[in-house]
């Protein structure tokens, strides 16, 4: 089958997508023809295994101009929704009857749809929404992300996940004396839900002294961020319970996931996050809020401890976590056989079998 996937990675390496869309095109290449078009000047050197081009290769964003077989694909996956730049190349689509399937990645649900509404509002009943019916499909990444964006989108959905490359290492020992906790993505506070990790460790402060604990955060600074971060760490007392750090990548990211006892990921909302696959798949166990779309998998293996999105529910959540503490060697033993389900190759394959079933009109 030839498979054109259609992106816009900026190559930031901190943003989860230009890290999954890589590997998700890298495995569905064991299994099929691929061709990876990048919509921007962006392009990677790893990338370029991957057989990715981009805007320096074909600057006219028309599917006639690329090569064949994909100028005629079987089928498209477009990885981003709200993204001006695929407009002609979906255009084509449509005109030459190929089917494509759009990943929206979190952006169609309820508290997305909130961000930059105005905008949105205008967007989707002049192109998007009519882009969104005229799908084959939308692969959302979890089941809490297609309740959270609902069916009038588009009715015709699947979910297939994220996926990871399961490491061979392992986490073998966690800490007697204190509770190493981590914390991995990008500093934007609302929606990765900073604001309410903050006021949880704040009202669970003298709790978590008594255990040593300690959260380090690693990311991004957004704009002015992590100066408002570092006020409200400063106003809340709680400068020795959390460090801001500067963002991680590879193997320093691995030897600091290696170290780490709980991951901790309290998002509002997500498609499907990849750091909390990552510590799982080391054997980590995680505390998420239901904003991560991880609460269902978390739950059900028994990998950690979940919450709702308020810092009320967080501090319980931290709460149990330090009632269970003696139990953290035992949830990362689930965290790793949890990470399974998102073993790359297993995703390629499901994928490859929905695609089938599309072509051959089955819904």
């Amino acid at each position: 089958m030839n498979v054109l996937y259609i992106s816009n990675l900026t190559g930031n390496l901190f943003a989860g997508p230009n890290n999954s869309v890589p590997a998700q095109i890298k495995a569905q290449s064991q299994i099929d023809n691929v061709f990876w078009y990048n919509i921007n000047e962006v392009k990677r050197e790893e990338w370029e295994r991957n057989n990715c081009y981009n805007l320096n290769d074909y600057p006219k964003k028309r599917l006639k101009d690329l090569p064949y077989p994909f100028n005629k694909p079987d089928i498209a996956i477009i990885e981003e929704f709200y993204c001006f730049p695929f407009c002609k190349m979906i255009a084509d689509l449509k005109k030459s009857k190929i089917p494509y399937i759009i990943i929206p990645r979190s952006e169609l649900t309820k508290k997305a749809q909130q961000r930059k509404k105005i905008k949105k509002i205008i967007g989707n009943e002049f192109y998007f929404k009519r882009m969104a019916r005229n799908a084959a499909a939308i692969q959302f990444l979890s089941i809490q992300e297609k309740v959270d964006s609902g069916e009038k989108w588009n009715k015709n959905n699947f979910i297939i996940p994220n996926g990871i490359n399961i490491p061979n290492d392992k986490k073998e020992k966690f800490s007697e004396d204190k509770i190493n906790a981590t914390y991995i993505g990008r500093y934007e506070i609302y929606q990765k839900g900073l604001d309410m990790l903050l006021d949880a460790i704040s009202n669970t402060q003298a709790d978590l002294r008594s255990v040593n604990f300690v959260l380090n955060m690693y990311g991004v600074n957004q704009g002015e961020t992590v100066q408002v971060l570092e006020k409200k760490i400063r106003e809340n007392n709680i400068s020795d319970l959390v460090k801001i750090n500067e963002a991680v990548y590879e193997k320093q990211k691995k030897e600091i996931l290696l170290n780490t006892d709980v991951f901790v990921l309290t998002s509002r909302f997500e498609g499907m996050p990849m750091g909390v696959i990552e510590a799982l798949s080391y054997g980590i166990p995680c505390l998420v809020t239901n904003g991560t779309n991880m609460v269902n998998y978390v739950k059900d293996y028994n990998a950690g401890w979940t919450a709702e999105c308020s810092a009320k529910s967080i501090s319980l959540s931290i709460n149990n976590m330090l009632i269970d503490k003696d139990k953290i060697i035992e949830k990362g033993q689930n965290a790793k056989k949890l990470s399974f389900n998102f073993d790359w190759n297993k995703i390629a394959e499901k994928s490859h079998e929905i695609y089938v079933k599309l072509l051959k009109g089955d819904k």
